[in-house]
């Protein structure tokens, strides 16, 4: 969708994105000022303020709880999105590109649960990074780590 040039559509502000995240995935405006360091008085403002830009309400409240709208489940996702690439983009000139193979070992516990999500993360923060896993029994992973053919287990 192109707008035209002399009706710029507003900027959302990245801060008030990250605080949308926050209380969209706390259920809480209070939880979610902890979070991200602010008041929950001006999580509210930032809520409103984002609100009024979109022209729609993103959360449905009451006494006790907060739910996402349907535009406010739309919205989610862009929001993940918008901050996964400034973190990607910022990380690109801060962070320097390290490359190579990392040689992982892990139980098969540990394999199966936890390293699909670290994994995931790790590749996100570090694109440049091979990870070669193996999966075998904690004394055949300590004895691989001795014999360095692991780099960490």
């Amino acid at each position: 969708m192109n707008a035209p040039l002399n009706h710029p559509l507003p900027l959302l502000d990245l801060d008030v994105l990250r605080t949308f995240v926050a209380i969209a995935e706390t259920g809480s405006f209070t939880t979610a000022a902890n979070a991200v360091f602010r008041t929950p008085s001006a999580v509210s403002m930032q809520i409103k303020k984002l609100e009024d830009i979109l022209g729609r309400s993103v959360f449905a409240r009451d006494a006790r709880s907060v739910t996402l709208t349907t535009d406010g489940e739309v919205l989610l996702g862009y929001a993940r999105r918008l901050l996964s690439i400034n973190r990607e983009v910022v990380s690109k000139f801060i962070i320097p590109d390290i490359v190579g193979v990392v040689r992982l070992g892990s139980p098969d516990d540990y394999g199966e649960r936890v390293l699909p999500h670290v994994l995931k993360r790790f590749a996100q923060s570090h694109p440049s990074i091979a990870v070669d896993v193996t999966i075998d029994q904690s004394s055949n992973l300590r004895r691989r780590m001795d014999d360095r053919a692991l780099d960490i287990t």
